[in-house]
């Protein structure tokens, strides 16, 4: 085959092809910061902010600890979401498992509580005292969940089922940190089982109902 005929055959193969805009993490974070504040306004919009902050007082110290532990958890999922839609051999992802260790920190503390004082544990799991704040903050992370499932699946990401877990964890602590804002509640206990739910089964939910979807 001459020079001329493998020219030709390059032209023939590339001549369909169009620029593909480069993916940029912080075009991503935009959709997730979007999604992140029509969460919250849609809740705020329905619900209200707490009465508290409202009135422009701080939350005190131990929920305002969880809800800083939640944010992070939050933003590392997120981010490792957005670096999974990249192109990449190698990359880490596993930053978001330390931030999720931290906020281990908040069921271990509700553990130590229920178990000084069972009578208000058992009052923090009655399901008319805490289902609301756990359906709430589902509902309130599917902005976060719908920008990431967007972004990734324009990423093909080399492992959905991972992806899926990702999503739904940043979704569920995007909702959680919306619903601590709402939330009057300072119960650490109340805060850990009901919120913490949030999470959790945002995180299920990624995983299984998301994953089929995104494998390529």
């Amino acid at each position: 085959m001459s020079n001329l005929s493998i020219d030709e055959l390059i032209d023939d193969l590339a001549g369909d092809l169009a620029p593909v805009r480069p993916r940029r993490v912080a075009r991503g974070s935009l959709w997730v910061a979007a999604g992140w504040g029509a969460g919250a306004a849609a809740l705020f919009w329905l619900s209200g902010v707490r009465h508290d902050l409202a009135g422009g007082i701080m939350m005190p110290p131990l929920p305002l600890l969880a809800f800083w532990l939640v944010v992070a958890l939050g933003f590392a999922a997120a981010w490792s979401a957005l670096r999974m839609g990249l192109p990449g051999v190698g990359r880490d992802y596993s930053g978001w498992r330390w931030a999720g260790l931290a906020a281990l920190a908040l069921p271990l503390s509700a553990l130590v509580m229920a178990l000084g004082d069972g009578h208000a544990a058992m009052e923090a799991a009655r399901p008319e005292n805490g289902l609301g704040c756990m359906v709430e903050g589902v509902f309130a992370g599917l902005g976060v969940g719908a920008a990431l499932f967007a972004w990734l699946k324009a990423g093909a990401p080399t492992s959905p089922a991972r992806a899926g877990w990702v999503i739904g964890i940043a979704a569920g602590a995007a909702g959680a940190t919306i619903v601590a804002l709402h939330c009057a509640s300072n119960d650490m206990i109340h805060i850990a089982l009901w919120h913490g739910l949030a999470v959790a089964l945002s995180g299920i939910a990624g995983r299984v109902l998301l994953t089929p979807l995104l494998r390529w």
